[in-house]
Formats: structure tokens, sequence, C-alpha cells
């Protein structure tokens, strides 16, 4: 068996004493359940970064408007000269 040591602030160690009396263990053997449950679940999937999360959303966005038949068509965007001049089609 190995050795794992752990600082924690004296408040919760003198809250840990406690519980663990209170459930009739010791903290190292709280300590060692909580690591076995915590090991039996499976790994999780890396947090996204900030960047990443936004990159996904936008990508959403665009791949709702691709099906959706939403876009720009080039073919109607007006030049700036054709912008300014008060005649023209709008």
């Amino acid at each position: 068996m190995k050795t794992i040591s752990v600082s924690v602030e004296n408040e919760t160690h003198r809250r840990a004493r406690i519980r663990a009396a209170e459930t009739g263990t010791t903290v190292s053997a709280m300590m060692r359940n909580l690591l076995i449950e915590f090991l039996r679940r499976p790994a999780e999937e890396p947090a996204e970064t900030e960047y990443q999360k936004r990159a996904r959303l936008l990508d959403e966005v665009l791949e709702g408007f691709r099906t959706d038949g939403i876009g720009v068509d080039t073919g109607s965007i007006l030049h700036r000269e054709e912008m300014y001049t008060r005649n023209a089609p709008r």
C-alpha cells in the first residue's frame, strides 16, 4: 500500500476528523473510499476552452443557416457607388 500526503486547511482537517469520528472511521479511510469511488467513474472529457465553445456555437449557428437555406446572395450586393446613388434600386 502507498501513502499519499495531502495538505488541507486546519479547519478542514478538524471537520474531517469530526466526521470520521461520527461515522466510526478514520480520515485516511474516508479519503481512501473517496478516491476509490472517484476512480470507478469514467474519466470526463477535458473541459472546452472559451474559444472552443464560441467556435462550436458559431459552427452550430452556421450549420442551422445552411440547413434552413439562409445565406447571403452575393449577386444582390450593391457596390459602393450604387449604395450612394439616390436612384439606385434598394
